[in-house]
């Protein structure tokens, strides 16, 4: 079967902030559907391909490519066409594309999946889509392709479900090793090697992934409907052939491992450090970060985090979320401070090149008090030297989240449109201010910011 898959234009709070992800999600379902089911597949990265045409959009821009031309890329011979949503915010522009789709290809069967659907799978349903995957997508995608009945298929669900359905996610891949490398087989592909992700122009950066689902139940975390709680790692020798395959073909020389959990094993950190090490002794001088942050007692190994020096970590980010053990507790944030303060010492003492700990302000139940003891704490590890700099978030309460469900029910949002992008189409951007009203200021940010 054909198959197209589409990355829609992407939305940005300002021209300025605007970044180029590297579709990873698209590209891994692109080469399970090729390797499994021998399907053709063609990629339409909207963002990408239309990534100089910015135009205004409620309040801040839409970067991609115009819907209509989108659509005329479509080949008349697709059988299947998966669009993809990475986060909620883009809804309004997914259901627009979804409706042109439509028109043009009626009789196309139209699947959404991504973040969107996955955390709000009743609402992705008011869209044309005939069907929306919930969680992993690499399977369910394939079955369709083959010609299963998609109402049959484990976590395939279309409107008819809306209101009685469970929206139990589609079946998880165990063994990522069996997934192969994400499509490089595409017009376009080098573009997304020249720049980082993460708006930094710096030439021959890749992202990976090296494993999927989280273990820990942080109630302001929505990776649990796309991922689910079982943690599941890519073998080390299966990472480091990807590095390598992306050495050779793309001429790469950084690295952004995307995953969350990247160092939640040990050994596998190690197998996988000391595979970069050996390749930089090959003259490729391949420099490393974690940019998503990593679990702070993962790294409570004297050999690990000598490993991230010997590998050129360049930076990296660290989930500390908070500096008071009794906000950790609320936020369900499973971390001891004394732990996470020796970590942080000795990543100093070994001179890794810049520490971002992530920290969030504004949560609900934090009180002065509790931000006090924050601070001093933040203090504490600025006395230690070194590079350390803080990443400072507004708490919010995102789609699929507990933290959602809990500010609704005590009363901290009270706005029944609060989660329907469809309606709130002015939320791009959260970062730095809050929709929901808590017992802290946005002025915290600055103040924590300062600290270190």
């Amino acid at each position: 079967m054909k198959v197209t898959l589409i990355n829609p234009p992407y939305l940005f709070s300002a021209p300025e902030t605007v970044s180029l992800p590297q579709c990873l999600g698209l590209r891994y379902i692109s080469a399970y559907l090729k390797k499994y089911g021998k399907h053709e597949v063609d990629i339409i990265d909207g963002l990408m391909l239309g990534f100089s045409h910015i135009k205004p959009y409620s309040n801040g821009c839409i970067v991609g490519l115009p819907l209509e031309e989108i659509v005329s890329s479509i080949s008349k011979d697709s059988g299947l066409i998966g669009v993809s949503v990475p986060q909620s915010a883009l809804a309004p522009v997914c259901h627009e594309l979804c409706e042109k789709i439509k028109q043009r290809f009626p009789k196309i069967l139209l699947v959404l999946g991504g973040v969107y659907p996955s955390t709000q799978p009743k609402l992705a349903l008011t869209s044309k889509a005939d069907f929306v995957v919930v969680g992993e997508g690499e399977q369910a995608l394939l079955r369709i392709a083959d010609g299963k009945v998609p109402s049959e298929i484990k976590g395939v669900y279309s409107a008819k479900d809306s209101e009685n359905a469970s929206f139990m996610p589609a079946e998880q891949i165990k063994d990522l090793d069996s997934i192969p490398f994400p499509d490089t087989a595409f017009k376009g592909i080098d573009k997304y090697f020249t720049v980082s992700p993460r708006k930094s122009h710096r030439p021959f950066t890749a992202s990976i992934i090296t494993s999927r689902g989280c273990p820990f139940a942080c109630e302001f975390c929505s990776i649990h409907p796309i991922y689910g709680r079982n943690w599941r790692g890519r073998s080390p020798a299966n990472v480091l052939g990807e590095i390598e395959y992306l050495v050779e073909e793309f001429g790469i020389k950084y690295i952004e491992f995307e995953d969350d959990n990247f160092t939640m094993r040990k050994d596998r950190t190690i197998a996988i450090l000391k595979g970069i090490v050996e390749l930089n002794k090959k003259g490729h001088n391949l420099r490393w970060r974690a940019p998503n942050g990593v679990r702070i007692d993962t790294l409570d190994d004297d050999n690990v985090v000598r490993l991230i020096k010997e590998s050129n970590c360049e930076v990296i980010s660290l989930g500390l979320e908070h500096g008071d053990s009794e906000m950790l507790s609320i936020m369900s944030k499973e971390l001891d401070l004394d732990v996470a303060y020796n970590v942080i010492k000795r990543l100093i003492n070994h001179k890794i090149n810049k520490l971002l700990l992530f920290f969030i302000v504004g949560y609900p139940g934090e009180t002065d008090l509790r931000f006090d003891r924050a601070v001093q704490y933040l203090k504490k590890i600025a006395n230690l030297g070194g590079n350390v700099q803080v990443n400072v978030t507004i708490a919010q309460p995102y789609p699929g989240t507990r933290l959602l469900k809990r500010c609704q029910k005590q009363g901290y949002i009270n706005d029944e449109n609060f989660d329907n992008f469809l309606v709130r189409k002015d939320v791009i951007y959260t970062g730095k201010s809050s929709t929901a009203a808590t017992e802290s200021i946005p002025q915290l940010s600055t103040q924590v910011a300062n600290t270190l």
